[in-house]
């Protein structure tokens, strides 16, 4: 085993990831919106939600193709070709509405398809091979993988589709369960699958395709194991009820899995089982807000919901312009600070959702709070998990200003607050600089050259504001640019240092609007 000695847990988790791997940077889309439901039936019908989403202006950087688009050819990777004729032109048209396309992919396979007849000839079925529908792939064998990647590449990766989401990589049902694997007992290699999954995928893209999809792999996938991180590989936390105690609950696992070193965590926002009467329920539309909203500030924003049609507008006008102002429109906003949070991820270790014993551990009274986070340095979050619009929050030391008033809380102290649900609770660290950019349709739709610069007075303050190609592997090789801005309280005194560097294409200026935040100044989503 292996000691990591901190004392900090950034120091941990840093040393942890120097054993286990980086975690890289995700092209800049990723940390856009995502849109996937259960699940579109044709190449038509999901064109027509990506036309929608722009001709509505909704902000989105990717659609995701859930499982059954194989149709007839049966369980497997392959498109159908009367549902999803030439599917090529469907990534191609999705390209031009700026759009990533993602598509789920299992590991198992029924015994028709091209995938299970090169697997069966080749050794490397898990099991039984004499069953129709469930076949898995022995993902522990190297060669086992490249054909795998390889099926995988021919129906997706060819075309253009930018990833796959990874399902049911426990595996389902075990079948690794008292069988021997080509790396020995499956019982004793029981929870990888996940990593050799996608590090088979990670591999054949990074070798293949280094200046497109594998320059910034990103994978999402059910299961997780040590060192995943270095795959791209995100997790998802699988098929969870739309109910208030679930979103409680997702709170929770949103803070304890970063814990574990792996930084990057994804949901099914508003739940994939979801209620019948999910578009026209007011309980359910206040639920589906704040579970929109606590979404923000994670590291991958994205809805799904089983035989649900998850759209925005699909739940109505009121609704649906809550979730687009108060969390798309907000996370996009917000690009320049998670980008840049999560380029840290990648350099120093660092850890965007943050647990508030990252930066508070000499008070033991926020050691095992479970619905209250960091994001980054600056932002208190403190999602609503009940119908109240109300609730007590716990203020760490130092002072809080409410993101959308400008009031000022003073901690240590347990506090009641309010936020309507127009609003995504949180609160910045008097004592931040926080850099926010233009209102985008999708994240590179335009370099953020005119930046909102909000000063939160009250201490020092430091952050150092990246930017690069968004999609390339270059930032590796030193292509990229820091500006850092200091905030220095006692003398009123912002310093905005040279740019570091350079990269092809990078605005030659920008255009700061700096605004000291009092309030009812310099406050809100806009």
């Amino acid at each position: 085993y292996y000691y990591v000695y901190g004392p900090s847990v950034d120091a941990i988790i840093g040393g942890y990831r120097e054993i286990t791997g980086a975690a890289p940077l995700y092209g800049k889309f990723a940390y856009g919106f995502w849109q996937s439901r259960e699940h579109y039936g044709s190449k038509a019908e999901l064109l027509k939600a990506a036309q929608e989403f722009r001709s509505r202006g909704v902000p989105l950087d990717a659609i995701v193709q859930d499982w059954l688009y194989w149709g007839k050819l049966g369980w497997g990777p392959e498109w159908d070709p009367e549902t999803y004729p030439d599917p090529a032109d469907m990534v191609k048209q999705l390209d031009e509405m700026h759009l990533k396309l993602m598509v789920s992919v299992w590991g198992k396979t029924d015994n028709q398809t091209q995938l299970f007849q090169a697997l069966k000839a080749a050794g490397m079925i898990l099991g039984n091979t004499n069953q129709s529908h469930n076949n898995w792939y022995d993902a522990w064998s190297v060669d086992a993988q490249k054909i795998y990647y390889s099926i995988c590449n021919q129906s997706h990766f060819s075309i253009g589709v930018e990833s796959l989401w990874l399902d049911a990589t426990e595996p389902e049902g075990l079948v690794n369960l008292n069988q021997e694997t080509h790396l020995g007992s499956g019982n004793l290699l029981m929870n990888s699958y996940s990593l050799e999954t996608t590090s088979g995928i990670a591999a054949g893209l990074r070798r293949d395709y280094p200046e497109a999809q594998g320059a910034r792999v990103f994978s999402l996938t059910r299961s997780s194991f040590a060192g995943q991180q270095r795959t791209g590989a995100a997790l998802w936390t699988g098929d969870t009820a739309g109910t208030w105690d679930m979103l409680r609950r997702q709170v929770a696992s949103s803070i304890n899995y970063p814990l574990s070193g792996i930084p990057y965590w994804s949901q099914d926002i508003g739940g994939f089982f979801r209620p019948k009467d999910q578009y026209f329920s007011e309980k359910y539309h206040q639920l589906l807000i704040r579970w929109f909203q606590f979404g923000v500030f994670t590291p991958i924003f994205r809805v799904h919901g089983a035989g649900s049609h998850t759209e925005i507008w699909n739940f109505g006008v009121e609704t649906m312009k809550a979730i687009n102002t108060s969390a798309i429109t907000l996370r996009y906003r917000l690009l320049p600070y998670i980008y840049s949070g999560f380029w840290e991820v990648e350099t120093r270790g660092y850890t965007m959702q943050r647990g508030l014993i990252f930066d508070f551990p000499e008070d033991p009274q926020l050691w095992n709070v479970a619905d209250e986070f960091m994001f980054g340095s600056a932002l208190l979050v403190t999602p609503f998990v009940s119908s109240s619009t109300s609730r007590e929050v716990y203020f760490p030391k130092g002072s809080w200003v409410n993101f959308h008033t400008g009031r000022v809380t003073a901690g240590p102290s347990r506090a009641s607050v309010q936020f309507p649900l127009t609003q995504a609770p949180c609160f910045v660290r008097a004592g931040a600089v926080l850099v926010l950019g233009p209102e985008l349709q999708y994240a590179n739709e335009k370099s953020p050259k005119d930046l909102e610069v909000r000063i939160y007075r009250g201490a020092d303050a430091t952050w150092v504001f990246f930017e690069d190609d968004g999609h390339s592997s270059k930032y590796q090789r030193g292509s990229f640019s820091k500006i850092q801005f200091s905030w220095h309280d006692a003398e009123r005194v912002l310093r905005v240092s040279d740019r570091l560097g350079s990269y092809p294409g990078m605005d030659l200026e920008k255009n700061l609007c700096i605004v000291f935040v009092s309030e009812g100044h310099g406050v809100g989503v806009s």
